[in-house]
C-alpha cells in the first residue's frame, strides 16, 4: 500500500490512522496478465481497485475492433470510483502489464472515506487530476502532431511515475509495447516508431532496454508545449 499512500498524500496531509482504516478494510488481492480485462464496459460494478503493481489502461473499443486508450493507471491509482454510485461502467479497463490489484467492496470503501474528511479531500483532488489528464488527452490527440503527442505523453508519464517515487528522474521505464502507445495517441505503430526516431535524432531522448531517458527536458517540453501544471503536482515540486 506504500504507492497508494504516496498517491493520496500528493495533495493533503493524511493522518496515518485514517490511512490504516483503509488498509484494514476486507479486500482480495487479484492478479491479471497483460491484456486481460479488469473491468468490462457495461458491467455493473460494486467494488474499487487499487493498483499495487503494474500498469493498466482505461479504454473504449469500437465495433470494428479499433481501440482508443483514454489514460494510463499506474501503481497507487484507485479505480473505478463510479462504483460508489452503483453506475454501469462506460468503458473497459485492461491490464497493460502483469498487475497486482487490491479489490475492495465499494460500500465499505465509501463508508471509510466519508468518515475521514482528509481522505475524502485527497480523493477529490485525485479526481480533479484525472479529469485534467483526460482534458489534456483530448488536446494531445486532437491538435498535436505525432511527434508532439509522443513527447507530451512521455513527459506526462515521467511526472506521474515520479510522483509515486517522490523524485523526478530522467529515466522512464516503459513496460508497454509500442502498440499501446499508438492506441493512446491515435497513431499507427509505424508513426510511433518514426516519432521515436525523430526525438532521438534531435537529441531529446535516448531509447534504453527498459524504456527511455530524457536528455533535454526543457527542449522536449518546449517542442510539445508541455505545461505540467495540469497534473497539480506543485506540492511535490515536480
Amino acid at each position: 500500500m506504500d504507492n497508494f499512500l504516496r498517491r493520496i498524500t500528493q495533495y493533503v496531509e493524511i493522518d496515518h490512522q485514517c490511512f490504516d482504516d483503509l488498509g484494514r478494510l476486507p479486500h482480495r488481492i487479484e492478479m491479471r496478465d497483460a491484456g486481460q480485462e479488469i473491468v468490462k464496459e457495461g458491467e455493473s460494478i460494486d467494488f474499487v481497485f487499487v493498483i499495487e503493481r503494474g500498469w493498466a489502461i482505461r479504454c473504449r473499443m469500437l465495433e470494428d475492433g479499433r481501440r482508443q486508450i483514454l489514460n494510463f493507471m499506474l501503481p497507487g491509482d484507485c479505480f473505478d470510483l463510479m462504483s460508489l454510485n452503483k453506475a454501469r461502467s462506460d468503458h473497459s479497463v485492461h491490464a497493460a502489464t502483469s498487475v497486482s490489484l487490491r479489490r475492495i467492496q465499494s460500500d465499505l470503501f465509501l463508508k471509510t472515506v466519508s468518515q475521514n474528511p482528509s481522505l475524502a479531500t485527497s480523493f477529490w483532488w485525485a479526481a480533479i487530476q484525472e479529469e485534467a489528464i483526460l482534458r489534456e488527452q483530448i488536446i494531445r490527440v486532437g491538435r498535436r502532431s505525432a511527434k508532439e503527442r509522443l513527447g507530451h505523453l512521455i513527459l506526462e508519464l515521467n511526472r506521474r511515475v515520479s510522483a509515486v517515487t517522490g523524485q523526478l528522474d530522467d529515466h522512464l521505464i516503459l513496460p508497454v509495447p509500442q502498440s499501446i502507445l499508438a492506441d493512446a495517441l491515435g497513431l499507427s505503430v509505424v508513426h510511433i516508431s518514426r516519432s521515436l526516431t525523430r526525438l532521438k535524432s534531435e537529441g531529446l531522448i535516448q531509447v534504453t532496454k527498459s524504456g527511455l531517458k530524457i536528455l533535454d527536458r526543457e527542449a522536449l517540453a518546449e517542442m510539445c508545449d508541455f505545461d505540467g501544471r495540469y497534473l497539480h503536482l506543485d506540492k511535490l515540486k515536480l
